[in-house]
């Protein structure tokens, strides 16, 4: 899979009143509090520029697939999400994603990067019940019955997790 095109040519829609239409599909590396996209995961990207008097407008819809790691036993899941986005660029000033619409190609790598990060969760949990890491051995509870003696609570390097409510 080939990496997002996120550069727009919108020199055509400068000189006309028209509207221009985008679409493009791959991947982008985002990495953000146990979340990522990788090359193994797509996003769809689709963008419809109107021009208006004095500005642009931009409008972003994204559909994209990312995996997220469980907050309490660390399995790793695939999740399917959308974002959109809908602004409007001034010819005149300055915006906040640093996009000159007066150039030829504009990009929106920076758009679709906040729109993506701004879905995915800070603490992501696979279900209702999960049971987490054991706080003696590590393992996964959701997995694994773990037996261990009382005496050992303390001598775990994994002891301080049973302090946590999670």
């Amino acid at each position: 899979m080939e990496q997002l095109n996120t550069q727009i040519k919108i020199n055509d829609i400068r000189l006309q009143n028209n509207n221009l239409k985008f679409k493009s599909c791959g991947y982008l590396d985002i990495k953000y509090f146990g979340n990522e996209i990788n090359n193994k995961n797509e996003i769809d990207l689709t963008v419809e520029i109107t021009k208006e008097i004095e500005s642009l407008n931009l409008d972003l819809n994204l559909n994209f697939t990312y995996v997220s790691e469980c907050s309490r036993c660390l399995d790793r899941n695939n999740k399917d999400d959308s974002a959109s986005f809908n602004k409007n660029l001034s010819t005149n000033s300055e915006n906040d994603y640093d996009i000159d619409i007066n150039n030829e190609i504009i990009d929106v790598l920076s758009i679709v990067s906040e729109a993506i990060i701004s879905k995915m969760e800070f603490t992501n949990i696979c279900k209702k019940d999960c049971k987490g890491l054991c706080s003696l051995c590590g393992k996964n509870q959701n997995k694994y019955v773990c037996s261990h003696d009382e005496k050992n609570i303390k001598e775990s390097p994994f002891s301080s997790l049973s302090e946590l409510d999670l």
